[in-house]
């Protein structure tokens, strides 16, 4: 849940901001739309830096009750080894790289929807700009809903396999929203309402992947899930790059017939990448999350409990016959 909470923004900021910003583009003007953005911006920074701790126990807010919840299952890792992070182990773990994979996937398609489904709305199916603006909201809402609701759903699955589990949520999402790419683009334009259904259910799977292969990344990294946690950050800013130059390339003119070529691709690469992580993702922890004082506990748990099963093995002594005891 918390991990579907903490990357649900991508969707919530778009949802917000488009109908947002259409509205104050048709009746204000551009200008309007990035002061009014700025200022909240600055708003929310202001919020972040009055309000954030390191560490729950440093902050004012968090009660004991909350603090025992969160440290639960959780091992303790001294500050060294916190600085210590293994890049070159990490780099070498299938894991982490499927995480990294299925993320490139991930944000090719939510940057695709949050880049141009408004062009595609306008352009291509003739939406008016204020509307356009309200529709385009629709597949960042349907999918911030669903994460949150997956996040709730993939905690109380407790009887499956959480590699599998991952996996599984995985596919689901990567699958089902390149079969609406696929059909959005084999439906004619003239059909709006069922090409804006089909975006925004598109848009609507890939919230399940917050039971994919952003729970994997905190299970197989533990307490170095940071580094791998940020890089997935790096998919999104890395196709936030190339995505202009794809649909440049592929649909100049903002026709249909190209941007069937567009949603073709986004297909693929969301098949491709899911792939990937079927056959290198896992949630076990990764032998190099493993801390040491979490490993010396171990190694003393199983010495004991070996001596204590040496111990029980051994038969006591027989006493020594004595006289007395001859006789009787």
């Amino acid at each position: 849940m918390f991990v579907s909470a903490l990357v649900a923004h991508v969707q919530l900021a778009p949802a917000i901001t488009m109908p947002v910003g259409g509205f104050l583009c048709n009746s204000l003007g551009w200008p309007s739309v990035y002061y009014s953005h700025g200022i909240v911006s600055l708003t929310l920074f202001s919020l972040f830096i009055v309000f954030y701790r390191n560490s729950p126990n440093k902050h004012p807010l968090v009660g004991n009750i909350e603090l025992n919840k969160i440290a639960l299952g959780k091992e303790p890792v001294t500050k060294s080894e916190q600085r210590q992070i293994p890049y070159l182990r990490i780099l070498k773990t299938w894991a982490v790289w499927a995480v990294w994979i299925a993320a490139v996937g991930n944000f090719a398609c939510v940057n695709l929807m949050f880049l141009y489904s408004p062009t595609y709305l306008n352009a291509v199916l003739g939406f008016h700009v204020q509307h356009t603006g309200i529709s385009a909201a629709f597949p960042p809402l349907l999918q911030f809903c669903i994460k949150l609701c997956c996040g709730i759903l993939s905690d109380r699955i407790r009887r499956t396999d959480e590699t599998l589990k991952v996996k599984l949520f995985n596919t689901i999402a990567f699958c089902g929203s390149a079969a609406c790419l696929i059909a959005l683009g084999l439906v004619n334009p003239f059909y709006k309402s069922v090409c804006l259904g089909l975006l925004a259910i598109s848009g609507g799977f890939l919230g399940l992947v917050t039971g994919g292969f952003f729970k994997s990344a905190p299970l197989i990294a533990r307490h170095y899930a940071s580094f791998v946690t940020g890089n997935v950050a790096l998919g999104s800013t890395l196709t936030m790059l190339l995505i202009p130059f794809v649909v440049s390339n592929l649909a100049p003119d903002n026709v249909p017939t190209q941007w069937k070529r567009v949603f073709f691709l986004t297909a693929v690469v969301l098949i491709v990448t899911n792939i990937f992580f079927v056959i290198f993702g896992s949630a076990e922890m990764c032998s190099w999350a493993i801390s040491q004082s979490a490993m010396n506990s171990k190694m003393n748990s199983t010495r004991f409990s070996t001596n204590s099963r040496i111990l029980a093995s051994q038969k006591p002594p027989t006493p020594p016959l004595s006289v007395a005891n001859s006789k009787q």
